[in-house]
């Protein structure tokens, strides 16, 4: 006969487990982080119709605003970096803010009169430990606009590789140096670090890659369901490598 014992549930059904999840989030928490920080890089060209460029500037101050209004989100770090034709653009903030701006992205190359496009993700790196910048600016290259042709021998991977590191490096020159001199830093940086700023070419070679993701394409693969159909559920009768063996 059954004891009663045996049909009672195992104890460990009802034992409380803690998931990845559920410690990240209570690392987040010792570290008064609302969220998980990450981090974007991204390269544009700049709409003919901008006259003035620190325009990009204030439209990004403007939607940062915006963005951490609406989902109560992290702080945005990072920098703008605005060539003649160009930006490079490095954020560090919560998933939020990161999917607000490449959807802003989106629209304004899909609405045509954006103050960017041709954009091309280099980069998202998720649960960045700590911030590389401790501010959110941007700054106006003062270089001659380059038209050159992009003659070097690496190829799409290496080339992100080394903007990426270029940016990286950057963060480090302006975390190292003291606070007061920090904005003549900021406004020399073609004159004092020329080697980590990337070259026109460069960044015109890497917008014309189609192994990089614009943001319409990045979003497409975020938005889309993980429980997708596969063609074969919807053949009948299902394939024999399908089936389930119900004998």
């Amino acid at each position: 006969m059954t004891s009663i014992q045996d049909n009672e549930p195992d104890s460990t059904v009802y034992e409380t487990r803690v998931s990845y999840f559920m410690l990240l989030e209570e690392k987040q928490r010792a570290l008064n982080k609302k969220a998980l920080l990450h981090r974007l890089v991204y390269i544009s060209r700049v709409s003919a119709n901008v006259l003035d460029k620190r325009e990009l500037g204030t439209f990004y101050e403007e939607l940062f605003k915006a963005l951490q209004n609406k989902h109560q989100a992290e702080g945005v770090t990072g920098i703008l970096l605005i060539y003649p034709g160009y930006v490079v653009h490095m954020v560090e903030s919560s998933i939020d803010i990161i999917y607000g701006i490449l959807k802003d992205l989106n629209e304004a190359t899909s609405g045509g009169n954006g103050l960017l496009h041709d954009t091309k993700i280099l980069t998202i790196s998720h649960d960045v430990p700590t911030r590389l910048y401790q501010q959110w600016s941007y700054r106006v290259l003062n270089i001659t606009s380059s038209r050159e042709e992009y003659e070097g021998s690496e190829g799409v991977d290496e080339l992100v590789v080394e903007v990426v590191t270029s940016l990286l490096k950057l963060g480090v020159y302006i975390l190292k140096t003291p606070k007061l001199n920090v904005k003549n830093a900021m406004d020399t940086l073609h004159e004092t670090v020329p080697e980590l700023l990337i070259p026109q070419d460069q960044i015109g070679y890497l917008l014309k890659r189609t192994e990089l993701d614009s943001p319409a394409e990045f979003l497409k693969t975020f938005d889309q369901p993980v429980d997708t159909v596969l063609q074969g559920e919807l053949v009948w009768p299902i394939a024999d490598n399908l089936a389930v063996n119900v004998k």
